[in-house]
């Protein structure tokens, strides 16, 4: 249980260690409970990966925009760089621009690059959707150079289903269900395991008609490509499900 005391600071029953150990779900729903300060106390204490995935399981943007606007932006910055790059930059789409500039000057440059790449893009398209975390390789690789990335991207894994391809000029050529590399020898060539049917969209394909997509399809992951049909990003099962959670 947590109480506020009489200073609006945390009087905890339990320790910070233990909510680092509970399940990101369940520490969202204790924090959705509390009051602003109470949770800025929580999010300020605890291990910036465990408070970025509970942050990603509030439901309420608006809410998630105000706990990272209650603390110190270094501190934010440091809980920002944990999340998938998407999902920050949702969250600093709800903010004040002068409070999500100081937040992404704290941000080091490879995620920043990332988020603010994707803040260029409306929330209700394809490119305010996807995620710019996968794997992707050149187009005549094989299932040992797959596995060899896979073994770079381990925090990836947890999430991954379906492998890129792309050629010299950077353009979208083939999708590889995940699963297939388990079934193929390592000298197989991965477009020869590639889906027969790649369906994909443009980064300014409106969000209803990606939804569509997804149920019409059933995918679990949808390609995003730009004008010249170089990938651009990805789009997830879990990405359309928070959509629909939010409506």
């Amino acid at each position: 249980m947590v109480e506020p005391d009489p200073l609006r600071r945390l009087r905890l029953n339990i320790s910070y260690e233990k909510l680092e150990d509970m399940h990101p779900a369940d520490l969202a729903d204790i924090v959705e409970d509390l009051a602003p300060a109470e949770r800025g106390a929580i999010f300020e204490t605890i291990d910036s990966e465990v408070a970025a995935d509970a942050l990603t399981e509030v439901e309420d943007p608006k809410m998630q925009a105000s706990i990272l606007e209650n603390l110190e932006p270094e501190k934010a910055a440091d809980i920002m760089e944990e999340m998938a790059p998407d999902e920050a930059a949702d969250i600093l789409s709800e903010m004040e621009e002068e409070t999500s500039e100081e937040i992404l000057e704290e941000m080091d440059s490879e995620p920043k690059t990332d988020v603010r790449e994707l803040l260029e893009f409306e929330d209700d398209t394809a490119g305010g959707l996807m995620n710019t975390e996968y794997v992707v390789l050149h187009d005549n690789a094989t299932v040992a150079d797959a596995m060899a990335a896979l073994k770079g991207n381990e925090d990836l894994l947890e999430t991954l289903n379906t492998l890129f391809l792309i050629d010299e000029e950077g353009r979208l050529t083939a999708a590889i269900p995940l699963a297939r590399l388990f079934l193929a020898a390592g000298d197989s060539r991965l477009k020869d395991l590639a889906s027969e049917t790649m369906i994909q969209v443009t980064v300014d394909e409106k969000q209803d008609r990606v939804t569509e997509f997804f149920d019409k399809y059933n995918l679990l992951t949808l390609p995003v490509v730009d004008d010249e049909g170089k990938l651009a990003g990805v789009i997830t099962a879990d990405d359309i499900i928070s959509i629909l959670r939010q409506k």
